[in-house]
């Protein structure tokens, strides 16, 4: 129906961590690039989208804690050019925005986290929350950005 709204997904994924080191139970590490959703660079650019779909992609050697978590961290870049927050830590990892639930299972997982309103410019980071297993090296993190429109 013309003018109604629909949900517009971007056309390209963005790769925020394309091979991740292993990431052992309990720490946390950075995505290689900073999302910045209002650039429209292919690297890390969201056009300017609120939302993304986040979707990661990793294996464990060892089956993890079944429904445990690998939580998503964002360390923010203020808009009025002040300071960031610290660091993300283990013991303190900071601004929680989502979690992935595992499965207890080896071999690939797909996992799919939708978020909205999400920072203009940010610092990713994973958490590997008491899955009980590290996660093997090669794991990917990709966003693809979403929005909303009115029909044709």
């Amino acid at each position: 129906m013309s003018g109604e709204t629909i949900e517009v997904l971007s056309a390209t994924p963005i790769a925020l961590e394309t091979a991740g080191l292993a990431l052992a139970n309990g720490s946390i590490t950075m995505v290689s690039n900073v999302y910045d959703k209002m650039a429209t660079t292919a690297n890390a650019g969201g056009n300017g989208y609120p939302d993304g779909q986040f979707i990661f992609e990793g294996t464990f050697n060892t089956a993890p804690v079944e429904n445990s978590l690998l939580s998503l961290y964002v360390r923010e870049y203020p808009a009025n050019g002040a300071a960031r927050t610290d660091v993300p830590e283990a013991t303190r990892p900071g601004r929680p925005i989502g979690s992935f639930q595992v499965n207890d299972r080896t071999g690939l997982q797909t996992l799919v986290l939708m978020l909205e309103g999400l920072p203009p410019k940010g610092d990713y980071y994973i958490h590997n929350n008491g899955t009980g297993q590290a996660v093997a090296s090669g794991w990917k993190l990709s966003v693809v950005p979403r929005t909303f429109r009115p029909a044709p």
